[in-house]
């Protein structure tokens, strides 16, 4: 089983959405979350790119076994109860043989940046 906990707060013209996404089963599961809220949806972005896992309203994620994900996200819009809901859990079908597509792959990587020691002096 899948649960879904999550937080919203307004502040400043602005809801913060932030949950965690609880995979109890001894199986990777594939969860499709949909924001509830009446509004645009604006995800993380690293680097200035949304992370892969979104399109548009809707977050796709796999949950290995006995693990948590945290996810979030803003909108302009006004809270709803609940901000976000649970569309589709289901058991993942990749086997542990195949490769992980490049956009999950890079969901992964964490940011990178040069030492400031290497860099030029800025002028």
């Amino acid at each position: 089983m899948v649960t879904l906990d999550y937080d919203v707060t307004r502040r400043d013209g602005v809801t913060f959405v932030t949950a965690l996404v609880r995979n109890t089963q001894t199986t990777p599961q594939t969860v499709r979350l949909e924001s509830r809220l009446e509004g645009p949806v604006w995800p993380p972005r690293r680097d200035g790119i949304t992370t892969p896992e979104w399109d548009g309203k809707t977050w796709n994620g796999t949950i290995k076994p006995g693990r948590t994900r945290g996810i979030g996200f803003a909108s302009p819009a006004q809270p709803t109860e609940p901000p976000l809901e649970r569309c589709d859990e289901r058991r993942c079908r990749r086997s542990g043989n195949e490769s992980a597509t490049p956009a999950e792959t890079l969901a992964t990587l964490e940011g990178w940046a040069p030492p400031t020691d290497v860099l030029p002096p800025a002028p």
